[in-house]
């Protein structure tokens, strides 16, 4: 596979479970054959599932994993991705605020948000414990404190950490306050740096630089500032967010060169 990428995290899979049920074998199909190719023909080695409460595991894809008998047709990641730093969508009348703190009395505001993602760790962590099929817990976070990212190392796997800029440089300054914060907990946890591959982001540099050069800047930047991110920090290589924007920047990158 182009770039050996190594894990593939899917979204939007609610959309997908409305029109194949994937808690439903006789349905499911679908799935787990675009699951298999990944892992068989594209040397996928984990594949992961995204979503933002706990409940969509529970009742959609956990369910998914227990009813395929074949290891390369499961998931091995479920990745939560809930934004409690959003003050729009906490707050009052918010995205979150209406669909999940009010259903479940919290506070419409960081706090209560916060306590809620901090709850649904804990969910998943129960939900996988003792499961035969080995499955970790990733975290997506963006703008958190020391404090809060204590609460959420102890009940995850892996951090999935933003750093939004439009170039190398620009991302790990993005990042830096992130990874300070981590590195000031002592923390061992497995990081991890995601970049955004819209246009408006890392996108349009991803046209004229490749993923290896832009990895080695961001890691130059973070050493000019302190080499003990990279000694200390259990870094676990890079993500790229959105694989469709990222495969139209390598195109036009690879028509170049070419």
């Amino acid at each position: 596979m182009r770039n050996d990428f190594k894990t593939l995290i899917l979204y939007d899979l609610n959309k997908v479970d409305k029109i194949w049920s994937l808690s439903d074998p006789r349905k499911n199909n679908v799935l787990a054959e675009f699951i298999l190719k990944a892992k068989t023909e594209f040397n996928i080695k984990n594949v992961g599932a995204s979503g933002e409460c706990a409940s969509f595991f529970t009742n959609t894809i956990h369910l998914y994993n227990n009813s395929r008998n074949k290891p390369d047709e499961k998931f091995d990641i479920y990745n939560l991705e809930y934004e409690y730093w959003s003050k729009k969508a906490s707050g009052e009348n918010g995205y979150y605020c209406e669909n999940y703190l009010k259903a479940n009395s919290s506070p419409c505001n960081r706090e209560g948000s916060f306590n809620f993602f901090i709850e649904n760790l804990k969910e998943l962590k129960k939900l996988i414990k003792n499961n035969t099929h080995s499955i970790k817990i990733d975290a997506y976070v963006g703008y958190y404190s020391q404090k809060e990212i204590e609460l959420i190392a102890k009940y995850s796997d892996r951090l999935i950490v933003q750093a939004f800029g439009r170039n190398p440089e620009t991302s790990f300054k993005y990042a830096k306050k992130n990874l300070e914060h981590v590195l000031n907990n002592n923390s061992t946890i497995k990081t991890s740096i995601v970049f955004s591959t819209r246009m408006d982001k890392m996108g349009y540099f991803f046209k004229f630089n490749d993923l290896e050069k832009s990895e080695s800047l961001f890691f130059d930047e973070m050493n000019n500032y302190s080499i003990n991110f990279k000694k200390n920090l259990n870094l676990d290589g890079f993500s790229y967010h959105t694989f469709s924007f990222l495969e139209k920047s390598v195109s036009y990158y690879s028509y170049r060169k070419n």
